[in-house]
């Protein structure tokens, strides 16, 4: 790899070592990331490129970008694989982050962005991806009830299936009538988002941000998988952690009724079940599989409780259901 990068970028770095879950290396007094970009094409990775030339040009702070190589290119192959490389100045060690009022800032440059992205686009689409998603773990459920398993995660998700498909219809309803019988409003741009923001997407420590982990989608998005992440992965979940940061957000921009019903759709559709069961079948590592079951274990277990927090989500996050005409589901209650 280090003759690789010397033979497409022109640098020979000394040596490569881990950078949170990449490889790269510091040369100087700039950080060089490498990135698996095999599975996307040209026209995503110059979408990326798009994004993080904009934000850098909007003051955003250690945002990474894609380096040229000598082929004029952003993608490099190699031995079959591709893979490009990302260069940002070399990152000063931050000690806290007020995870909420840097998101808010973020997605007030994002919605600026003044190029159509197309590849990278969700706005609007989260109806039909669901559905796919369901359509595709419902015949996989159907086959593994005619095999008849003895396997303990398969009959957990045999038996558990029903309930999540059950509560999927009901996201995507939620979903339909949000659109239907709310108005977007100023808040509702689209803007640059992450396919997940969690807790380690800006590390504690020298945080960067990375072009491959971003969508266009609307702001609410990076909300509900923050908040998901809290509540099932991270540790740290209260009612307090969670008034605070999107206290820290609102105090930036404030959400409209139609962003909050938006959250609580992506918040009741159940995608780290099914994140849990598909990473389960896909992974060919036992130890990948035994994380899984883990989870799997968990979600199945805390269902009741996860219940118990969307049905009382919304006033103790104080708003009021009634004065923005939002509505509470029935069966939750």
């Amino acid at each position: 790899m280090i003759q690789t990068i010397y033979d497409h970028y022109g640098i020979k770095p000394a040596q490569l070592t881990d950078i949170g879950e990449y490889k790269g290396f510091q040369y100087r007094s700039i950080l060089y990331i490498i990135v698996d970009l095999g599975h996307l094409d040209e026209e995503e990775v110059y979408e990326f490129h798009q994004m993080s030339q904009f934000l850098i040009s909007q003051g955003e702070r250690k945002v990474a970008s894609f380096m040229i190589n000598k082929d004029g290119g952003m993608i490099t192959e190699s031995d079959g694989k591709k893979f490009g490389i990302c260069r940002v100045p070399y990152p000063v060690e931050t000690s806290s982050i007020a995870y909420g009022r840097e998101l808010a800032a973020f997605h007030q440059k994002g919605k600026l962005l003044p190029y159509p992205m197309e590849k990278s686009n969700r706005i609007g689409q989260w109806k039909g991806l669901w559905e796919k998603r369901l359509d595709q773990l419902e015949k996989f459920w159907g086959m593994k009830v005619q095999e008849h398993p003895n396997n303990e995660t398969d009959k957990r998700f045999i038996e558990s299936f029903p309930y999540y498909l059950g509560v999927t219809e009901n996201a995507i309803q939620y979903l339909t009538d949000t659109e239907i019988d709310d108005l977007p409003r100023t808040f509702d741009i689209a803007t640059i988002c992450h396919h997940r923001f969690i807790l380690t997407t800006w590390r504690q420590d020298s945080f960067f941000k990375m072009p491959t982990d971003w969508v266009f989608d609307h702001p609410s998005r990076d909300l509900a998988e923050y908040i998901r992440h809290l509540y099932f992965k991270s540790g740290v979940f209260s009612e307090k952690v969670l008034f605070d940061f999107l206290g820290e957000y609102e105090k930036i921009t404030p959400l409209s009724s139609f962003a909050w019903r938006l959250l609580y759709a992506r918040l009741l559709f159940p995608v780290h079940y099914f994140e849990s069961i598909e990473g389960y079948y896909s992974s060919r590592s036992e130890a990948e599989k035994q994380t899984y079951e883990s989870d799997i274990e968990k979600i199945i277990h805390g269902c009741t409780q996860y219940e118990q927090f969307l049905a009382y989500f919304y006033s103790k996050m104080g708003i009021s259901t009634k004065r923005h005409h939002i509505p509470e589901i029935e069966w939750l209650q």
